[in-house]
């Protein structure tokens, strides 16, 4: 039992850290969006690099809550089934940490999801506004691909006959 304790102690403190990383996740994709928002392309870079080492971390650090619930299930004999299902092998102080802790966890990611969604939106709403913009104001250039010197390039529509024998 002494190794079942040390099992959802690691457990705890490696949910506690990885929502530490999952909260400064998503105070990097509030600055990501801000950045977005303001147009300041500096400070987009300089969010987009700091999102990317974020989720290294955050990566690192779910690969270890997930070794660590992986030896718990182990050490209670609880292959199956969710986390709740788990959390009812876990005696009651334990129990109540440990599910607090993943409550917080899902909380966490959906302000992730909800924080990405939102800066996805908006940069789709703008590319679409601005897109319809243009079309609006160059119909003749609707549907060209233009190469780098700025020309139109033609699209290929030919017909190709392909020989499969060769």
């Amino acid at each position: 039992m002494v190794s079942a304790v040390q099992s959802v102690t690691a457990l705890a403190a490696a949910m506690e850290g990885e929502i530490v990383c999952l909260e400064a996740y998503v105070e990097g994709q509030k600055a990501f969006a801000a950045a977005l928002k303001d147009r300041d392309w500096g400070a987009l870079q300089a969010a987009m690099d700091g999102l990317e080492l974020k989720a290294r971390n955050l990566s690192a650090v779910e690969a270890i809550r997930i070794e660590a619930e992986a030896a718990l299930r182990r050490e209670v004999g609880c292959p199956d089934g969710g986390f709740y299902h788990l959390a009812l092998t876990v005696p009651e102080p334990e129990r109540t940490e440990l599910t607090d802790l993943f409550r917080k966890l899902k909380i966490t990611a959906m302000r992730a999801k909800f924080e990405n969604a939102s800066a996805s939106s908006f940069a789709r709403e703008n590319k679409d506004l601005l897109g319809g913009v243009l079309e609006e104001l160059f119909p003749e250039k609707r549907g060209k691909i233009y190469g780098r010197s700025g020309h139109a390039v033609p699209t290929g529509h030919d017909s190709l006959v392909l020989n499969t024998a060769l």
